[in-house]
């Protein structure tokens, strides 16, 4: 039988129970002896020595757990503390592999390798999706090259238009799939100013945007959060002809809603919706339908930010998507 190294978590528990509880068995027994109470008790006499050894080995136990609780969660505490920033941050400093116990520093070695696996799968993504958009953008060029040399506008128009759509589809999905590529750094912005901006460059469009409401400065990626808003906003002027944001905020949250006139989206489509490439409008019409990324991307960018976003079918009509973010990342 394989016996435990002696700085694994069981050889540590055992040793420290071990000698907590000798300990305070014989160092009981001398503090009992000195305050002369220990003698067998005769049997019509009653004694405190049975009770003052239990009180002593009590609290001896509790004191044990209360040390061991923190030594051994604390290594554990460490690698799930470490989890939650690589969720949100590949490019999170490693752990830590030199200390701990040797369950735990292999653990920890296995958390890096894991880290440092995904950092380098993800910079092969990038040097593919770069390769990717090169070879993509280059018949693009020579199409709208060729566009010109044709003489009937109807059908210049049309190409024009067709190839314009391509490349929109083509920067949307790429600019999905690169993800963190390049993580932008956390600030402390001011949120109201940007939502009070997004609705009067809607308004310059010719759409009507109300907003209500007032928030603190928060801290976060700004660009990542303007992304994920302007889809947000996009979205509710595409299927409503206005929109209306309020804000609100607690001790720990903030509340963006964005309501829309749309006709709304069944109940038990309301999570389906956020799948990439999703869109309920099966017209190929990228203009009425959509490529499907605009709630991936706006949810994506909000929970890597510790929030989320809630989708509702407002009472009376119309869509209520909610983004919700912490007061502290």
């Amino acid at each position: 039988m394989k016996i435990a190294s002696v700085d694994s978590l069981f050889a540590r528990l055992f040793l420290l129970l071990f000698v907590i509880l000798s300990v305070s068995y014989f160092a009981g027994r001398e503090i009992l002896v000195s305050l002369g109470v220990d003698r067998p008790p005769l049997p019509q006499q009653h004694h405190p020595f049975r009770l003052y050894g239990f009180l002593i080995r009590l609290a001896a136990v509790g004191l044990t757990s209360w040390i061991a609780a923190r030594w051994l969660t604390y290594p554990i505490k460490r690698l799930a503390n470490a989890a939650e920033e690589l969720g949100k941050n590949l490019n999170s400093p490693l752990i830590d592999e030199k200390s701990g116990p040797s369950e735990v520093r292999q653990a920890s070695r296995v958390f890096n390798q894991m880290q440092t696996r995904l950092k380098q799968q993800m910079e092969e993504r990038t040097r593919f999706l770069a390769a990717v958009s090169h070879d993509l953008r280059t018949p693009l060029t020579r199409l709208t090259l060729r566009a010109e040399k044709i003489t009937q506008p109807d059908l210049k128009s049309d190409v024009r238009n067709d190839i314009n759509e391509m490349t929109g589809i083509i920067d949307i999905t790429l600019d999905y799939l690169r993800g963190d590529a390049q993580p932008e750094a956390a600030c402390l912005f001011d949120l109201d100013a940007l939502v009070h901006s997004l609705a009067e460059d809607a308004s310059e469009s010719g759409k009507l945007v109300k907003v209500t409401g007032k928030i603190r400065p928060i801290r976060l990626q700004p660009v990542a959060i303007r992304r994920c808003l302007n889809n947000l906003l996009e979205n509710a002027l595409r299927y409503g002809e206005n929109a209306s944001i309020s804000m609100h905020e607690t001790a720990d949250k903030v509340v963006i809603a964005i309501r829309d006139t749309g006709p709304g989206i069944p109940d038990e489509k309301l999570e389906a919706v956020f799948a990439p490439f999703y869109r309920l409008d099966s017209s190929r019409n990228r203009h009425s339908g959509g490529v499907g990324l605009g709630l991936s991307i706006a949810r994506d960018m909000a929970r890597k930010h510790g929030g989320d976003i809630i989708l509702e079918n407002g009472p009376q009509g119309g869509l209520i998507a909610s983004l919700i973010l912490p007061r502290q990342l």
